[in-house]
């Protein structure tokens, strides 16, 4: 019989906690020391990072006579915020964990230097040893899933944020606007024009506003077929639409694919388009 059952391992377990829990400030500062960990950018984010930190080696230390379910209930917000300031602060996922196994190997060395004051047997020390590499193990998944789900996120938002900054309708004064488009135009980049173009004529006060493709390499049907849509939902609120920069190759290609603007004005330039709307370009 080990002599962790003779003394009753869950007091064993809860004094191995209190030593840790004991020692928390130091072991949580003790990350300073090391260069690996030392980023220059955090700023004042240096405080909230160090507290996460804190909450780290105090769940090692509170979790270790508990359960796995109970631990992982508690690692899981713990986590979600740890996660959070590594992504905010774009500091790569590697380093998330680097930080949870040098925790891992600080109240390891505890651990170990606790079992040798007990004499603990080798089958007893294994069995300790394993469940705290459970909470562990746990730590890691929890901050891996939590970072990649916030980072995804954030790419997302940024994308979106992007392509709302790519289709901007610019007043020209006197109710005319222009919403130059450019780079590939996909399904979702025209639902974006049509919906900026819809709110921005709307709050500018339009009354004409020119599609400009110049920048546009290439439409094919189904994104012809959503700018059509806008022009008819503008037309709806008043705002009479024209195209400018319709190239030779990009007609060619919307002939080809049986798309047409009926009774819609066309330009091949924007200067040409703007010299109809009855402005002059005026040379000093």
């Amino acid at each position: 019989m080990s002599k962790m059952i003779n003394k009753k391992p869950t007091n064993y377990l809860q004094e191995i906690s209190a030593l840790i829990l004991e020692q928390k400030e130091a072991l949580s500062n003790s990350i300073l020391d090391d260069e690996r960990f030392n980023y220059k950018h955090l700023g004042n984010n240096k405080d909230r990072l160090q507290v996460l930190r804190l909450q780290l080696i105090q769940l090692y230390g509170e979790t270790i006579p508990l359960s796995l379910n109970i631990t992982a209930e508690k690692l899981k917000e713990w986590g979600n915020d740890y996660a959070d300031i590594f992504v905010s602060l774009n500091i790569p996922l590697d380093h998330a964990i680097e930080e949870v196994h040098f925790y891992r190997n600080k109240i390891g060395v505890i651990i170990k230097e606790a079992a040798k004051n007990e004499d603990l047997d080798l089958d007893t020390f294994y069995e300790m040893i394993s469940g705290y590499d459970l909470v562990v193990d746990t730590a890691v998944q929890i901050v891996s899933t939590s970072y990649m789900d916030k980072y995804i996120s954030h790419l997302r938002t940024a994308e979106e944020e992007i392509d709302e900054l790519s289709v901007p309708v610019v007043l020209l004064g006197d109710g005319i606007g222009i919403l130059p488009m450019i780079g590939d135009i996909d399904t979702k980049r025209a639902q974006i024009l049509m919906d900026n173009a819809l709110t921005s004529s709307t709050n500018l006060e339009l009354s004409h506003l020119i599609l400009d493709l110049s920048g546009v390499p290439i439409i094919d049907t189904m994104v012809a077929q959503k700018i059509y849509q806008v022009i008819q939902a503008l037309e709806l609120i008043g705002v009479e639409t024209k195209i400018s920069g319709l190239r030779p190759e990009l007609a060619l290609t919307m002939t080809s694919l049986g798309v047409e603007f009926n009774g819609i004005k066309t330009f091949s330039s924007l200067h040409l388009a703007l010299k109809h709307l009855g402005f002059k370009r005026i040379i000093n």
